[in-house]
């Protein structure tokens, strides 16, 4: 008799130890979700930081938000067609960014005369040309009409930093994951630009 109630007291033992494991994964599970939700809502809810790094170079610094494929899909079908558009596995997805950009820069050429060969007539118009390191223009002004490219070279450069909140000698937590981004052509504004961390 002695036996069966060990053994029972060891069955009543491991099935509170089975609940007990159990609730505790699902309480990590569900601090985690807490965790993400409110990390999305500041990262949708503060404003965009902006700052000059010097004359040419200006930056953009964005909280970084975390979903899974599901949300993705949801919240983003845009931007998942896109994806899959560019021949991306959705199962290989680990993060996704888009940039929206600005170009206003002003333009002050010099207008010159010139000759173009048309049909083997030469006919006289005028041209115009700029070159700077930030914009290049060539360009004819034939009746009435500019025609010709215009040119603005930018280099988009994005750095994903972690922000920790408190640090301790072994331990530390993560506050925010941030991105900036800077573009190196003071003409080239970056309007708006996310981040988003797929989550399995």
């Amino acid at each position: 008799m002695s036996r069966l109630l060990t053994r029972l007291a060891w069955y009543v033992v491991l099935a509170l130890c089975l609940v007990v494991y159990v609730q505790h994964r699902r309480s990590v599970r569900l601090t985690d979700e807490r965790d993400r939700y409110r990390h999305n809502n500041e990262a949708l809810l503060l404003e965009v930081t902006r700052f000059r790094i010097d004359s040419a170079t200006t930056a953009l610094d964005v909280r970084t938000l975390r979903l899974s494929i599901e949300e993705f899909e949801r919240y983003r079908a845009e931007d998942m067609t896109k994806i899959k558009a560019m021949g991306v596995k959705i199962r290989n997805l680990k993060a996704a960014a888009k940039h929206q950009i600005q170009v206003a820069g002003p333009i002050d050429a010099a207008v010159r005369d010139t000759v173009i060969l048309r049909d083997t007539m030469p006919i006289a118009v005028q041209r115009v040309e700029m070159h700077t390191p930030h914009i290049q223009m060539q360009g004819i002004i034939e009746e009435g009409r500019l025609q010709g490219d215009i040119r603005l070279p930018v280099t988009l450069r994005q750095a994903v930093w972690i922000e920790y909140k408190r640090r301790w000698i072994f331990w530390k937590r993560v506050k925010a994951v941030h991105q900036t981004i800077s573009s190196d052509n003071p003409y080239v504004e970056v309007k708006y630009s996310e981040y988003i961390a797929i989550e399995r």
